[in-house]
């Protein structure tokens, strides 16, 4: 007999975010033969705009500074208002450290996704692309499943 709740009573934490991302990204790399997103972060909209949780990348001091400019490819698909948890978008537009792709990875919480040397374009122009594939939706699953809380 089992007694009690068999379910995870918490949503997912920081630490077990960033290793499920970095496992999906070396994945990613693995599949792909070059670096798919080089540069990540988790941020929070908060009502006074959005506060960085974890960033992971070559810029730290210039992240904050340049965010505003970064999302710009992005910018109307990221209103979590508008989103949930498991939705995602890419933009073509991003390049350099123009964000090329975000999934909402729970309440008010975005996981941003970059490559900083190559466009979304030169991305999937790969023709691994599309079997590399699996492993950003094996990440947006994980999220769906459980979601980050902070």
């Amino acid at each position: 007999m089992i007694s009690g709740n068999t379910t995870k009573d918490e949503n997912m934490n920081t630490a077990e975010a960033e290793t499920r991302i970095e496992s999906a990204l070396s994945k990613l790399e693995k599949s792909i033969g070059a670096p798919v997103f080089d540069e990540w972060a988790i941020v929070h909209k908060q009502a006074d705009g959005w506060k960085l949780v974890r960033y992971s990348g070559n810029r730290s001091e210039a992240f904050a500074a340049e965010f505003k400019n970064d999302i710009t490819a992005l910018r109307e698909t990221l209103d979590p208002a508008h989103i949930e948890t498991g939705d995602f978008a890419f933009s073509h537009e991003g390049y350099g450290s123009g964000f090329d792709a975000h999934m909402c990875i729970g309440t008010g919480l975005l996981l941003l996704l970059n490559n900083t040397e190559k466009s979304t374009g030169e991305i999937t122009s790969n023709p691994r692309w599309t079997s590399a594939q699996i492993f950003f939706s094996e990440l947006l699953e994980s999220f769906i499943a459980d979601p980050l809380a902070v």
